[in-house]
């Protein structure tokens, strides 16, 4: 186990020195300060009434959050793609693979590490869009912690399959093909809320099969519904008819069976990743 935790801080290092850490943080904070100005205005802004600017407010922070979603999905692959493939072309994995150290103890290291520094990231970035938005307006979400826990689930649930097909293809191709899967995972949803909506069976289907083939949009979907306060969920009902096919919208709470599938895929994920890295050849 202590080789696995070595590999962890090292691919954190690695992580660090390639610079990616000081990009995407740099990202994360012209958006919480363009957040901060922008609920600022939307709070102080004399052409609102107290209640427009109080219904506002929700649909506000959930479109930072998707916002900050596609961030963290982008930094969970830019991260994930090189861990496994690069090493390979540089040949670091053949001077460690000679060493009494199992390719399962590398690849887990590395998904632990890069899911630590992933974590970190979601928790800090979260932190201050909350204290931020607080600042500028006044205005808590009813239960952030848990909105920025399903985020980073679904950094993880991309992190883990772009690790997977870091073992097989180069960087670029897992990065692109995982960040393409993301968009496409994202788009099932939209198509299942208008079958919803429109009661189309087929549609409707297409969008449950994509959130159980990559459950990113299913977990997207579990952080919403804990940005929305519950007089919001009442009042978007009452007063649009269509809402139900908003994809920036949540009624109901992630089903346990659902959340237990997203754990049982991201081991599977896993697994498989480990399985292919082992039969890879140096």
């Amino acid at each position: 186990m202590s080789a696995v935790w070595t590999i962890a801080l090292l691919t954190v290092r690695e992580a660090v020195r390639r610079r990616l850490v000081a990009a995407f943080a740099l990202i994360s904070v012209v958006l919480v300060t363009l957040s901060g100005w922008g609920f600022y205005r939307l709070s102080h802004n004399v052409g609102f009434t107290s209640g427009e600017s109080h219904v506002a407010m929700p649909e506000a922070v959930i479109l930072f959050m998707f916002m900050f979603s596609f961030v963290v999905a982008l930094s969970a692959s830019a991260i994930a793609s090189p861990a496994i493939s690069s090493e390979i072309d540089s040949g670091v994995l053949q001077t460690v693979a000679a060493r009494p150290v199992r390719r399962g103890e590398v690849l887990f290291g590395k998904w632990l590490g890069l899911a630590g520094l992933l974590a970190a990231y979601t928790a800090i970035v979260s932190g201050l869009q909350v204290a931020v938005v607080y600042w500028a307006s006044g205005y808590v979400a009813p239960d952030p912690a848990a909105a920025a826990a399903f985020v980073f689930a679904e950094g993880v649930a991309l992190l883990t399959l772009v690790l997977l097909l870091s073992t097989r293809l180069s960087a670029l191709a897992a990065g692109v093909i995982g960040v393409a899967l993301f968009g496409v995972a994202w788009l099932g949803g939209v198509v299942g809320l208008l079958g919803e909506t429109f009661n189309v069976h087929a549609l409707r289907t297409a969008g449950h099969v994509s959130q159980y083939l990559l459950p990113t949009d299913g977990l997207w979907h579990a952080a919403v519904y804990y940005l929305e306060p519950s007089w919001f969920i009442t009042q978007q009902l009452a007063e649009t008819p269509g809402v139900r096919g908003n994809p920036f919208m949540s009624l109901s709470a992630p089903s346990w069976p659902y959340l237990t599938w997203a754990a049982i895929w991201l081991v599977l994920v896993l697994v498989l990743g480990l399985t292919s890295f082992e039969r890879r050849e140096l």
